[in-house]
């Protein structure tokens, strides 16, 4: 009996010593495999990161580069954002210099859509039609009327001035001289020799209806281009007080001091359909403007005979010189971003190109710019400009932007973000206005 639980306590030692080693062989290979998976993956090996950016550019044409296909990744990995651009080197537009452009997938919080007309449109567009209008007396606002350099604004604006003093958007000023002021009529036309030859914004030829969308767009409290949107409430009101108002145009566009003589415009048309002059104390939300048909026949009989001056009659204060100005660069190039989605969009609006110096190369690369991105499949949001560097000259000046464009690609059904950086030199043509001389940048070097 001993005999046998010897042998029993050696055939369990036995086990016990084989089911170590098996336990022992289980384990050892547990932490193998547990190192396989978190060490560093191999230099030839892409890590699943990598393949998920090299996967989501898959069989897509961008700037600079085309993604050879490859076996794309879930639909779920692009829709989340995640995705990068997997390049580790900008790629070469030309051997001097490197491409600084990245396409990349983005997701926004709403569905791009191509921007409507709106204030900005505005602005940008007849920035260069407007002016602030100083006397000794009073300020106000004005806009170019005609190819002769006349300016349209008030009488109560000019009225009893020994001078009239005009400034652009871009800061340059000028010597004007009235022509013809009413002192029935509350208008007035200021003529300004170095805007002769300038083009207008087209004068509407019919008064407008109700509910006409519609920009007022002055200098009140002397902040230049300021801009209120409303739509017009009623026409034919009339009222009188030191000069005669019949006939104006309500609206719910805001005015404030210093926007009176400044445009009414229609939001749809473009068109001038009014001159922005008064607000009733009882009733400061609406806006009223005297009709530019109204006093058309007026204005005609001005210009063909002016107001005739004496030569000691003249009173010519000094005014600035075309200047540069860091702050007035970096607003004028964002101006000229703010118009291109309506551009790339539609190839018929063509609104940036006021920024472009005829006959420059600015001319031809902007032109050529647009003609690039614009694309059928593609629908342009409004671009994001950030300024950099500026440096003033005494002929011209440069300036340094990074726009980023974001765009809806119907064809892939995705929201993408392509950036890049451009420097502009800006010079100041005859009419004292910016105008983008030429344009460097990855694209056109």
């Amino acid at each position: 009996m001993n005999n046998r639980r010897m042998k029993r306590n050696a055939l369990a030692q036995r086990n016990r010593k084989i089911l170590m080693a098996v336990l022992t062989v289980i384990v050892l290979g547990a932490i193998g495999i547990g190192s396989f998976f978190l060490g560093e993956p191999q230099a030839d090996t892409p890590s699943r990161t990598e393949s998920a950016k090299q996967e989501s550019f898959a069989g897509k044409v961008y700037s600079g580069f085309k993604a050879e296909p490859v076996e794309v990744l879930e639909e779920k990995t692009i829709a989340e954002g995640i995705v990068e651009d997997a390049r580790e080197k900008p790629v070469k537009q030309t051997e001097e210099k490197a491409v600084e452009t990245e396409t990349k997938v983005v997701t926004p919080k709403e569905p791009v859509k191509a921007p409507e007309k709106d204030l900005s449109l505005m602005i940008a567009n007849a920035k260069t039609h407007v002016y602030t209008l100083y006397t000794d007396l009073e300020q106000g606002s004005g806009f170019l009327y005609n190819e002769q350099g006349d300016v349209l604004t008030n009488a109560h604006v000019v009225k009893d001035a020994s001078y009239v003093t005009l400034k652009n958007s871009d800061g340059q000023e000028f010597n004007g001289q009235i022509i013809g002021i009413s002192e029935k009529s509350d208008i007035a036309l200021v003529r300004v020799k170095e805007l002769a030859g300038k083009t207008p914004m087209p004068m509407a030829a019919e008064e407008p209806k109700n509910g006409t969308k519609v920009i007022a767009i002055g200098s009140p409290e002397d902040q230049a281009n300021t801009a209120t949107e409303g739509e017009i409430t009623a026409t034919g009101a009339s009222f009188s007080d030191t000069y005669e108002y019949t006939n104006m145009i309500e609206s719910t566009a805001t005015l404030k001091k210093g926007s009176s003589g400044g445009p009414l415009i229609n939001a749809e048309t473009e068109q001038i359909i009014g001159i922005n002059s008064i607000i009733l104390e009882d009733s400061p939300a609406m806006g009223y403007a005297i009709p530019i048909t109204a006093v058309a026949e007026q204005l005609k009989e001005w210009i063909a005979n002016p107001i005739e001056y004496e030569e000691e009659e003249v009173v010519l204060p000094d005014v600035k010189d075309s200047y540069f100005d860091e702050e007035l660069l970096g607003v004028f190039i964002q101006a000229y971003y703010e118009l291109l989605p309506y551009s790339l969009n539609d190839s018929e609006l063509t609104y940036y190109q006021a920024y472009l110096l005829p006959g420059s190369e600015g001319e031809t690369d902007g032109k050529k710019r647009v003609e690039e991105l614009s694309d059928v499949n593609k629908v342009y949001d409004t671009i994001k400009t950030t300024i950099g560097k500026v440096e003033i000259g005494e002929e011209e000046s440069t300036v340094e932007a990074t726009a980023e464009y974001i765009y809806h690609d119907k064809a892939s059904n995705e929201t993408m973000s392509e950036t890049e950086t451009t420097v502009f030199t800006v010079v100041i043509d005859e009419y004292g206005d910016y105008q983008i001389k030429s344009m460097v940048s990855e694209y056109n070097k």
